[in-house]
């Protein structure tokens, strides 16, 4: 069965973009045909015409909706939470994140949030990547834009998206052990 996968973004600094595309190519090897759509002047109705839903953006500021999402976001509370308009449709979030910030990587959470008012069935954990993609997290988020497509499938079963990525799940994506981390932090590096 061949699933049509939406993947919208909101970018800065090329991040989450190349996050929305890794996302993409691991999708595309599970056989999805995947649109990727930029969040600025997106109009969210364009969702439903999907299998499955892949939104991400960088976390911003203290922890707020990037400015180019914003105006998705108030399009899909709009048009998609009265009726909620997604319901039947799979979906997972990802964001870039800082643990420089307080509210680390909170977009994830703003956005699956939103997904639920609508009526997307959340069907994986979120993925943060913290501040630029490297060789490991390219790797894991080709394999979970995959697992994406086998749980939307029914391949693979459903993984619950709480509790959202911590600090040390998200190394874990960056390819950062516990020693090194530890390191950086020793050494005045975030």
């Amino acid at each position: 069965m061949t699933v049509r996968i939406a993947i919208v973004f909101a970018s800065s600094g090329g991040n989450t973009l190349e996050t929305a595309r890794m996302a993409a190519v691991g999708a595309g090897e599970a056989g999805a045909v995947t649109a990727l759509y930029s969040a600025r002047d997106f109009s969210a109705d364009v969702l439903t015409e999907h299998d499955g839903i892949l939104i991400g953006e960088p976390t911003w500021g203290q922890g707020d909706h990037h400015a180019d999402f914003r105006p998705f976001d108030e399009s899909m509370a709009q048009l998609l939470v009265p009726g909620q308009r997604l319901r039947g449709k799979g979906a997972a979030a990802f964001a870039g994140c800082d643990r420089a910030y307080p509210n680390f990587g909170r977009a994830l959470e703003l956005i699956e949030q939103r997904l639920v008012e609508c009526g997307a069935d959340i069907l994986q954990r979120g993925l943060m990547i913290e501040l630029r993609h490297n060789p490991a997290s390219r790797e894991f988020t080709r394999r979970w834009g995959h697992d994406f497509v086998a749980r939307l499938r029914g391949e693979l079963e459903r993984e619950a998206n709480e509790p959202r990525m911590g600090r040390a799940d998200v190394d874990r994506v960056m390819g950062i052990s516990s020693a090194e981390r530890e390191s950086r932090e020793l050494g005045g590096l975030r």
